[in-house]
């Protein structure tokens, strides 16, 4: 149901729940719920509602709901709500801190094990909303999308301000915590409930995030960075920023070098579905090219019904030589412009080997980053492929450890990339931030590839 497009005033408020349990038999089973809180958002609430992904919210493997957690809105928030069928619960608290908080325990008592939060201000994009939901099954503990301004450069003093804020405060917690975070205060992030608790968040105002990112890197949770398009917000700005800037500070200081608490519960180490979402999600893929050697068809069949799950347009090329390794990337396209995933498939070792090698390249024609993954056995201890076992990063070891990655100069490479509008420069910094061993380099011009030989 859409919106009314005009309003002369806030209508009679019927009684808005007070309590969970007034409506917790909606969301008895769900898999999700996204939560936007709100505080005078009539507007953004509704174009944000407007862009929720139509099948989100009823499916054969996933059930996600929506609610809306309200501040105190004296605009027609609460009807826009009504409107759109969504749940609403007034907050006991004060501040966007607290009504995360209060609303992310409640799910969790519940069992729901994913909570997505999303501004509701029109400035994320609510169709990113699965893509968070699918790292959290695939065993991501936090994910938290990076914002990437669609308007390029700040076009007005204030936005400017906001901008090198951010990257001053994801700087500082950079250099203090020695691990590369690329954004501390998005307003997009989804998290396992379990973990989120079991971090004991202090209800703050906007210091929420900046404080479970901070913990979560201490504890060793796995933590996935996706890139996400800005926009401008729509309404008006709650943010102060000198007053909430010096807390979210304040707050890096404190949590940015305690060491924090010993994870006690199992931290499970990626898989190669996981990395290949992630890597299609930062590389902004939609397209994919399995390449094997005719030895390894069947292998890659299998590989490529997991890929399919994402990149429905999937094919198979049988093409590489025996122990030739990984092929190079399509050329197709201009640069700066990211041509198709290309995944490469290859036997590690000697020939017969279960173990086969997994490659991953995408660029331009001028230029193209290479990550390797590790290899993995071509039969899984539960009978299923090689996409499910287990894999580690960063030098093939299998001890669990967090999704950023600890790089010599974490601090700096927040500047660099946040400052660059290289495209490919932007993703390899990213994809390091996330674990991966990422090389870039040059590569020659070639004419166009060959169609895909098979496709299975």
């Amino acid at each position: 149901m859409e919106p009314s497009s005009a309003r002369s005033a806030p209508t009679t408020v019927p009684p808005v729940a007070s309590k969970f349990e007034d409506f917790a038999s909606r969301f008895r089973g769900a898999t999700a719920v996204v939560i936007l809180p709100t505080l005078n958002e009539e507007e953004g609430l509704a174009h944000t509602l407007a862009r929720l992904p139509k099948g989100l919210l009823a499916g054969p493997e996933r059930r996600v709901e929506t609610m809306v957690i309200d501040g105190g809105s004296t605009d027609h928030t609460l009807d826009v709500a009504r409107e759109w069928g969504v749940p609403i619960l007034r907050q006991q608290g004060r501040g966007k801190g607290s009504a995360v908080v209060e609303t992310i325990v409640w799910v969790h008592s519940q069992g729901i094990p994913y909570a997505v939060v999303l501004d509701a201000d029109a400035t994320y994009p609510p169709d990113r909303v699965p893509d968070a939901l699918d790292l959290l099954e695939r065993n991501a503990d936090l994910v938290v999308g990076v914002r990437r301004p669609v308007s390029g450069p700040a076009i007005s003093g204030r936005e400017l301000v906001h901008r090198l804020g951010n990257i001053g405060l994801s700087y500082t917690a950079s250099l203090l915590s020695r691990w590369t975070i690329f954004d501390l205060c998005s307003g997009f992030w989804g998290v396992s409930t379990e973990r989120f608790v079991s971090l004991g968040i202090e209800p703050s105002h906007f210091a929420i995030e900046a404080e479970m990112v901070l913990k979560s890197v201490r504890q060793g949770l796995r933590v996935v960075q996706i890139p996400v398009e800005y926009r401008e917000r729509v309404g008006t700005a709650k943010l102060r920023a000198m007053r909430d800037g010096s807390r979210i500070l304040l707050t890096i200081m404190k949590h940015g070098l305690s060491p924090g608490a010993k994870q006690t519960v199992q931290v499970v180490p990626p898989r190669a579905d996981n990395d290949l979402l992630s890597i299609g999600l930062i590389t902004g893929s939609t397209q994919a090219v399995l390449e094997c050697a005719p030895s390894d068809t069947a292998a890659a069949r299998d590989l490529a019904s997991v890929l399919r799950r994402n990149f429905p347009g999937t094919v198979v090329r049988a093409e590489l030589g025996p122990q030739n390794g990984p092929a190079g990337g399509s050329t197709t396209g201009t640069d700066p412009r990211p041509s198709p995933m290309v995944v490469s498939l290859s036997t590690a070792g000697s020939p017969g080997s279960a173990a086969r090698a997994i490659a991953v390249s995408i660029g331009s024609r001028r230029r193209e980053l290479v990550i390797e993954l590790p290899s993995a056995s071509g039969h899984a201890p539960n009978g299923g492929s090689a996409l499910g076992t287990e894999s580690a990063r960063s030098g093939g070891t299998t001890t669990p450890g967090p999704g950023l990655r600890s790089s010599r100069f974490p601090s700096l490479e927040v500047l660099t990339s946040r400052l660059s509008y290289d495209v490919l420069d932007q993703q390899r910094a990213m994809l390091s931030a996330n674990g991966f061993r990422v090389v870039m380099r040059d590569r020659p011009l070639a004419a166009p590839v060959s169609e895909p030989s098979e496709r299975s």
